[in-house]
């Protein structure tokens, strides 16, 4: 078993992470005879797995959920849809940036024709 202070130094967390993420439901470590936290090689890399995944904007509920699944072995399937659920979303996200940006580059334009010209800009439809 690690100790929270192993965990801090071979990592590039604080205990304020750590807690903030048990309290989440994300990390849930065993507690020794004195109360002190001690993390199994599991928790360990379920504290190393949310640090990367909440380094890629994922919400604490969400990596609570997936370690969940990863945690009961018999639920892969429902991991693998998660991960499916996640890449659909970064796609979908990928494309609503660049067709907003060009939206917004439309409508500064048509602000700027209306500046010159002293008309209100024609709202286009999409």
């Amino acid at each position: 078993m690690e100790t929270l202070r192993r965990i801090l130094r071979s990592s590039a967390l604080v205990p304020a992470t750590l807690r903030s993420r048990e309290h989440a439901g994300v990390l849930a470590p065993q507690r020794g005879p004195r109360g002190h936290r001690q993390y199994l090689a599991q928790d360990v890399r379920d504290a190393e797995l949310a640090h990367l995944l909440r380094r890629g904007d994922q919400l604490l509920g969400t990596i609570a959920t997936v370690l969940g699944e990863l945690r009961n072995a018999g639920s892969l399937e429902a991991l693998a849809k998660t991960l499916e659920e996640w890449r659909r979303d970064l796609r979908c996200r990928g494309m609503a940036q660049p067709h907003a940006a060009g939206q917004f580059s439309t409508y500064l334009d048509a602000l700027d024709r209306s500046e010159r010209t002293g008309r209100a800009p024609k709202h286009e439809p999409h």
